[in-house]
């Protein structure tokens, strides 16, 4: 869905590879999947350490689902990069909880030349 489109803008890549994420999380039997909205409004979040205005679930996540074993994953969706691991596996240690990144790129040898998706767990 994405070769042959010479650009995009952030908001068109964001959706193209949201859908392609979709559709990968129901192929693969998760249910119930939620992705946060992006807004010019960020949410505020309440913390024993004080608040903090957060665009995504925490900062971090892009939106969460249910597992097909069952069980809560939060989603992490990025294009060409993998984020950064020691702020997932802290997060992941210290709340108990699945994490699934999924990356939707082009940029790697194996992908040649066509948008492919991968995925990292952390838990």
């Amino acid at each position: 869905m994405l070769e042959g489109v010479a650009v995009l803008n952030t908001r068109q890549r964001m959706y193209i590879t949201n859908k392609r994420v979709r559709d990968w999380l129901l192929k693969s039997g998760y249910d119930e999947i939620w992705f946060k909205r992006h807004t010019k409004r960020n949410d505020l979040v309440f913390t024993q350490r004080g608040t903090y205005l957060a665009t995504d679930l925490w900062n971090l996540f892009d939106g969460i689902c249910i597992k097909p074993q069952g069980g809560l994953v939060y989603l992490q969706m990025k294009t060409n990069a993998w984020p950064k691991a020691k702020p997932l596996e802290a997060f992941a240690k210290r709340h108990g909880v699945s994490i699934l990144v999924l990356n939707v790129t082009n940029k790697l040898k194996i992908c040649h030349g066509k948008y492919k998706l991968f995925t990292r767990w952390y838990e």
